[in-house]
């Protein structure tokens, strides 16, 4: 039998099917959360209060009324696999599902504003699909592997914000997260000239990580003057603790039966490996954040320029494992990994909002580094929404976001040829939402 491609050794995890690394620590708090950088800055745009919650908690002083809303989202995600400067493959997925559920609530108080809110919403996403197919050029066989992760963190929050001064707010919110991530890897291998013994061959990792945590954030909104804001907001560190499960499955059919006669039908299945593990259980504890903004208001437009700094080297992991190869322990192998390959992430962004009722328009714009420290591609989004609020309270709310990124499906071929495939990956929604101001 001749050899396989050595694709395991860089593009999964590793050949050691119980170990984990850095990249399982940062997957739950990696890339743009589920709101825009402007919303950890001073105006909440048309993302209203809910966003608030999850950005800086004191723009929850802004609402004078109650108001209920809910959202879905229209999800599409791509990615382009792109070797020598040519487009391989340009896979696509998408989904309707549930994005967010928000209740505000002010109180009445003698003098200033006291305002609730409690709130659920999807706050990152796993959503990546890419493919590579080539021939293998000594050998002449056909070649295929598929990346595809889907999956989602969902926090429960509830914060409060409270005008301490007459133009100073102070605001704080806890989040409950959870959420699951399916991830996989398969390499599939034919033979379409029937040089070999073999018809097809599969090697497959299957990885499904669930998450529970918790999270916090505290924030400050401050009119510097009438036509000023200062807003800064600090995210502690969020804890989270993951218990995952995983499989790999390594599958030959061959083009002979156990007399030798060729061909049959359908070839003999030979199951070369069947390995699962259940329950690996460790926690995990993600970047702080600190968001710094300055808003102008000249009505009826607000404008936005924002900065938020990640501490990913501040990201670590608590687990009694050890790595069965080494013996070395994870909480060591991971930290030495995070100082290697992990670094830290400034994230810029602008919005602007036109808001005269019933109409409202806004768009915002958001780039930071990636945190993986040999991607020098930056991560873009944009974003771009429209309301319209009716008398009888009843709103609707359309917003559109687009998120691009790269990342890559590096791999060695048995001739010991390195090949670098890099991959665009594009994340798209389109957000159907209804507000009703009680």
């Amino acid at each position: 039998m001749k050899n396989r491609i050595i694709f395991f050794a860089i593009l999964l995890w590793g050949v050691n099917l119980f170990s984990q690394n850095y990249l399982d620590v940062i997957r739950p708090f990696r890339g743009m959360r589920g709101i825009s950088g402007s919303e950890s800055g001073v105006i909440p745009a048309s993302m209203g209060a809910s966003n608030a919650l999850l950005g800086n908690p004191a723009l929850l002083s802004f609402s004078e009324r109650a108001f209920f809303s809910a959202d879905l989202s229209y999800d599409q995600v791509a990615g382009k696999s792109v070797f020598n400067s040519t487009v391989w493959e340009n896979l696509q997925d998408q989904q309707l599902r549930f994005n967010s559920l928000t209740y505000i609530k002010p109180v009445q108080v003698y003098r200033g504003a006291w305002v609730w809110g409690v709130n659920l919403q999807r706050v990152n996403s796993f959503s990546s699909i890419s493919q590579f197919n080539d021939i293998e050029p000594d050998e002449d066989f056909f070649y295929q592997y598929l990346h595809q992760e889907s999956g989602d963190i969902y926090a429960l929050t509830a914060g409060t914000s409270v005008l301490v001064t007459m133009n100073t707010s102070l605001g704080y919110a806890l989040s409950f997260l959870t959420g699951k991530n399916s991830f996989s890897k398969v390499y599939n291998e034919t033979d379409p000239n029937d040089e070999y013994d073999f018809f097809r061959y599969v090697d497959s990792l299957q990885f499904n990580p669930s998450y529970r945590g918790i999270g916090a954030r505290v924030g400050l909104l401050s009119e510097i003057s009438e036509n000023l804001n200062l807003g800064i907001s600090i995210e502690l560190p969020s804890r989270i603790s993951v218990t995952e499960s995983a499989s790999r499955d390594k599958i030959e059919w061959m083009d002979w039966d156990t007399s030798g006669v060729i061909p049959i039908d359908p070839p003999v299945k030979e199951i070369l490996l069947h390995d699962r593990y259940i329950s690996t259980e460790y926690t995990a504890w993600g970047p702080w954040r600190l968001g710094l903004g300055l808003g102008f208001v000249a009505n009826p437009f607000e404008a936005s320029i924002n900065y938020r700094f990640h501490k990913y080297s501040s990201v670590f992991l608590k687990s009694d494992l050890y790595d069965s190869e080494t013996g070395e322990s994870l909480e060591q192998l991971v930290d030495e990994q995070m100082s290697k390959y992990v670094q830290d992430v400034h994230e810029f962004s602008a919005s602007l909002l036109w808001a005269l009722d019933p109409l409202s328009l806004s768009f915002a714009a958001t780039l930071m580094n990636d945190p993986l420290n040999y991607r020098f591609d930056n991560i873009i989004r944009m974003d771009a929404g429209i309301g319209y609020q009716l008398r009888s309270g009843l709103g609707f709310t359309l917003a559109l976001r687009n998120e691009q990124w790269q990342s890559d499906l590096n791999h060695t071929l048995e001739s010991n040829v390195e090949r670098s495939v890099d991959v665009e990956n594009s994340f798209s929604n389109i957000q159907f939402g209804l507000k009703y101001t009680l």
